[in-house]
């Protein structure tokens, strides 16, 4: 047994379940998370005041465009340290890991920073509580 983690934009979560969906993945865990890579967050004119800035994010909007660049009208002010996500958590055992990323990978690569992160980690045991299921007949 697997767990994927994959972070992604969250315009992107539902092509992305419906991915999974077709592969036969139809157990999958959706969190609204944030985050920030080397873009180093976004931009926004409408955040809280009160917000405390980090120089370092500062310094780092200047070195790397941002989602934020491409707001149009928009007048950029200040720099928001996170960026909400979608982190979806996946445990398999009857579907390969390869047809898992692949279809994360087919949905969510479009070759701008900001993409998103998948991550493999291996499952020592489950327990499904209802039926106290243990090993892979607790995820099936």
């Amino acid at each position: 047994m697997k767990e994927i983690m994959a972070i992604i934009r969250q315009t992107a979560l539902n092509e992305t379940l419906e991915a999974l969906l077709e592969i036969g993945v139809d157990s999958v865990t959706v969190h609204s998370v944030n985050g920030r890579g080397k873009q180093g967050g976004n931009i926004m004119e409408a955040v809280d005041p009160d917000m405390k800035v980090n120089v370092e994010s500062v310094s780092k909007i200047d070195r790397f465009p941002t989602p934020a660049t491409l707001a149009g009208d928009s007048t950029l002010t200040r720099p928001i340290l996170w960026v909400p996500k979608s982190l979806l958590d996946i445990v398999v055992s009857e579907v390969p890991i390869e047809r898992v990323i692949e279809a994360i990978e087919r949905v969510n690569r479009t070759g701008a920073k900001g993409d998103g992160k998948i991550f493999v980690l291996p499952i020592e045991d489950a327990q499904r509580i209802r039926t106290g299921e243990i090993g892979e007949a607790a995820i099936v």
